[in-house]
């Protein structure tokens, strides 16, 4: 349900920029509510714009993440809107990435973010920013799950046969080249 307050929240949120995405919009709008609005399925817009200042908020602070890290992945599993799930795979890049020293995803965790990606590569609609996202996060992913070198491998080598845009070719050929020396 779409209440007065969340009307109010997503009016502020349509005017700001990205450079006012900060630890101060939390104040306006707190972490829950920017999170609820960025899987509202009747407001697309609405959730592109809290999911872009979610992800500007969480990657400068990211203890945020570790506090909501079941939130973060259960809405990137949830999301089906492209450009809510761009900000969402870099936010699933930064979890499954070596930066992230802080805390270790549980074994769920981890397959729930490897089936949703999985989803996110075979749709032959995903555009090739999130596309490109969702390949690095299964790569980050092969150290607790090796069968995804070859997995990974097939769909990078698919996609790069159907579509030659310049980020794909980059992102894949650079990962291609990095699950060669994958033994």
């Amino acid at each position: 349900m779409f209440t007065q307050k969340h009307q109010r929240q997503s009016e502020a949120l349509l005017q700001y920029g990205a450079s006012d995405f900060s630890l101060a919009l939390l104040k306006e709008i707190p972490f829950l509510d920017l999170a609820q609005l960025s899987v509202n399925l009747d407001h697309p817009k609405v959730a592109f714009r809290a999911a872009w200042a979610l992800e500007h908020i969480v990657l400068k602070n990211t203890y945020l993440i570790e506090e909501h890290q079941g939130l973060l992945i259960q809405n990137y599993c949830f999301s089906n809107n492209w450009s809510v799930l761009r900000s969402y795979s870099k936010i699933m890049m930064w979890m499954t990435s070596k930066a992230n020293q802080s805390f270790d995803l549980t074994e769920v965790e981890e397959e729930s973010i490897i089936e949703k990606t999985f989803q996110i590569v075979e749709d032959a609609s995903c555009p090739v920013a999130v596309l490109v996202n969702a390949f690095d996060i299964l790569f980050q992913c092969i150290p607790n799950h090796p069968w995804l070198a070859q997995e990974l491998k097939l769909q990078i080598e698919l996609q790069l046969e159907k579509e030659a845009s310049a980020a794909l070719k980059s992102r894949g050929n650079k990962l291609l080249k990095a699950l060669s020396k994958i033994k």
